[in-house]
């Protein structure tokens, strides 16, 4: 019996859904996508053909579900023409769904199709391995094999290295071709709620501010007298508080102690300060009169304030 020159794609729905989810969303959940699944026959359609140069005699649509009932999609998928779905179990473990059956399913579909001589081309969309002994019979029987992947997420295989490597031609379905047909589902981000404060302190933060009283007036250093803190030399001679200088030539004499004694009975300088800044001690301190001691031409133990003469001895009386 001659081959009939046509070609056969053989789907394995969790793998192409899976691979694209991963490669749009980011992870291999079916539930992260869309597919438009009139658009997705349409387009292995026209590729296998493309690449076989063969008609499509059809397309086997390989896919789990719970119990085996079909879904709404494998309802829309098996009404279509050219298209047939075959329907494994759908079983959860450790909190994942996986496939139990369709392997086997497109085993037994693969090897049947080379023995009856069906089709001259076979095109599988899968990477399961457990596919190696179907494809190794269909391609004894004298079929030609084309192995597709979908472009995988990381940019490494996806696919078993056993299967690639017995596979009679290979292609890859980029994320160009796969974005005509499948859509990654928009995520609205989940804000946070605001923290709560504790009971303390909404307690702390609800209670009213104190009301502030009236500021203390201040006096300042500036509301005082514009006149010097400092009593004049004739205020000091009105109140007798300095007697005329009569000092010997030490400068240790009787004036000198009543100044130390004025000083003593100095009123505080203004502004509200009671000790005596040291400006105001040398303002204090300072000669009231003409200066008092030896000048440089008196002899020692001439008395003062007698006038000299030229030589620099004193004058006559």
């Amino acid at each position: 019996m001659e081959h009939v020159d046509r070609c056969v794609v053989l789907v394995d729905a969790g793998y192409l859904l899976g691979a694209a989810a991963s490669l749009l969303a980011g992870e291999p959940a079916r539930s992260r996508i869309t597919v438009d699944h009139a658009a997705l026959i349409q387009g292995l359609r026209e590729r296998a053909e493309a690449d076989t140069e063969q008609p499509l005699l059809r397309i086997y649509w390989f896919d789990g579900a719970p119990d085996r009932v079909p879904q709404p999609e494998h309802r829309r998928l098996r009404v279509m023409p050219r298209v047939t779905v075959r329907l494994g179990a759908l079983t959860r473990s450790d909190g994942r769904w996986a496939q139990k059956g369709v392997d086997a399913a497109m085993h037994a579909e693969l090897t049947e199709l080379a023995r009856n001589r069906a089709c001259s081309d076979v095109v599988l969309v899968t990477g399961d391995g457990d596919l190696l002994p179907g494809l190794m019979s269909a391609k004894e029987h004298g079929v030609a094999v084309h192995l597709w992947a979908v472009q995988a997420a990381d940019g490494d295989y996806n696919q078993s290295e056993d299967l690639v490597a017995e596979a009679d031609e290979r292609r890859v379905l980029d994320r160009a071709w796969i974005t005509h047909s499948v859509r990654a589902k928009e995520t609205a981000a989940v804000c946070p709620p605001p923290p709560v404060p504790r009971p303390e302190i909404a307690a702390i933060l609800s209670a009213p501010l104190p009301e502030s009283g009236p500021e203390s007036a201040t006096g300042s250093g500036s509301s005082g007298s514009s006149g010097s803190s400092v009593p004049s030399a004739s205020a000091r001679k009105a109140d007798g508080a300095v007697a005329p200088a009569t000092e010997g030539r030490n400068g240790s004499g009787p004036a000198e102690h009543e100044r130390a004694d004025a000083d003593a009975d100095a009123p505080p300088a203004q502004g509200g300060r009671g000790v005596p800044t040291p400006k105001d001690l040398a303002s204090l301190r300072a000669p009231l009169g003409p200066s008092v001691g030896t000048s440089a031409g008196t002899s020692a133990g001439q008395p003062t304030g007698q006038p000299t003469g030229p030589s620099g001895t004193a004058a006559a009386a």
